[in-house]
């Protein structure tokens, strides 16, 4: 591959104007370090921006404002061909006429390179890929993922210091997602090239990522590693964003900014949290559903309102304390079931409990 490089983004801004004549704002004044040999994904929901940003990395898309590095040149009004990226798509994008041998070394052809030289680097990047005996097939003689393989090995024969990836599993079906997400992780790996990976699917994100940045509405809502987003979420939409999320209201009692007592299902606890935060303030209280189970004997008396077989689940609904709990028991076998309108308990403490702002 060619020389590792980190990505910048200082104060980015990308600005439209929307089909009623009004300013719609896409990125709004967003800031991103991405180490060189890293493996970053931007998440989120539809319309949150993260495509427009990896278009403005790429140099599809030119800011409104701010700069983009890629290592230590501002490239924010470069054309992409001028950049050191190449871009995995969605639709692959290969050319229909050429066949797999053909495709990958486009681009070598475009800069000239000899014939050997050529074939020496698609025959490498194919058995990277693993499609080393289908050179000499039409994209139209292979699977989906067969083909995303095929737009892989084209980007990363460019040896480009980042390798750029928008949303390029939607199109296949599930458990091909798994094993291309899978593949597509140990290239990565393998090549240690820095990559930057848009999707809205919170499973791809989590098993692929070193680092995830979580958008919202154009902002970053939060940055950081799968488990600190899920265990540690700085906000509620991160919280339901991310996996399954009871998100509940307390009351503050007091805190001192590393702990808080909360008033919490009729009684207090002792949460850690560095939020700044007053007597009488109202504070979410985020608890996984996995985090709790249902049990003839515990702590805290609950209701059962929904009692559902999943399989390698019981989902239950529970009435706690005038909130509305899930619950996910997990390996039901052998384990007594609860049916809707039971009385039962679960275990309340300290350390299922994360807070984030009421607002």
């Amino acid at each position: 591959m060619g020389q590792l490089k980190n990505v910048t983004v200082k104060n980015l801004v990308k600005n439209y104007i929307g089909n009623d004549g009004k300013l719609f704002t896409a990125v709004n004044n967003i800031e991103v370090e991405i180490k060189a040999g890293e493996f970053v994904t931007l998440l989120g929901p539809s319309g949150c921006g993260k495509t427009t940003t990896l278009r403005m990395i790429a140099g599809f898309e030119i800011p409104t404002e701010g700069e983009i590095y890629i290592g230590e040149e501002e490239v924010s009004t470069q054309t992409p061909d001028k950049r050191d990226t190449s871009m995995v798509f969605q639709s692959y994008a290969l050319f229909p006429h050429l066949n797999i041998f053909d495709n990958v070394a486009y681009g070598l052809k475009l800069k000239k390179m000899s014939k050997s030289e050529i074939k020496d680097k698609v025959k490498k990047i194919l058995e990277l890929v693993g499609l080393t005996d289908l050179e000499l097939r039409a994209p139209n003689q292979l699977s989906g993922g067969q083909q995303q393989r095929v737009a892989l090995a084209r980007a990363l024969v460019m040896e480009p210091s980042v390798l750029l990836f928008d949303e390029p599993l939607s199109n296949l079906d599930a458990k091909l997602r798994i094993y291309m997400r899978n593949e597509i992780r140990r290239i990565q790996k393998e090549t240690g090239i820095t990559s930057i990976y848009v999707t809205h699917d919170q499973a791809e994100a989590m098993s692929m990522s070193d680092r995830i940045i979580l958008m919202n509405k154009g902002e970053i809502e939060q940055v950081g590693t799968p488990n600190e987003i899920y265990q540690k979420p700085a906000t509620a939409f991160v919280a339901d964003f991310i996996g399954q999320a009871n998100i509940m209201i307390a009351q503050v009692v007091e805190s001192d900014g590393e702990k808080t007592i909360i008033g919490f299902a009729g009684k207090t606890y002792k949460v850690a949290s560095d939020m700044k935060l007053n007597s009488g303030d109202k504070v979410k209280v985020v608890i996984r559903p996995e985090a709790l189970d249902v049990k003839e004997e515990g702590n805290t008396e609950i209701t059962i309102k929904s009692s559902v077989f999943m399989g390698s689940y019981q989902d239950y609904l529970i009435d706690l304390n005038g909130q509305e709990c899930k619950i996910e028991g997990h390996n039901p076998h052998n384990k007594r079931i609860f049916k809707e309108g039971e009385k039962a308990f679960i275990d309340l403490s300290e350390e299922i409990m994360h807070l984030v702002p009421f607002n």
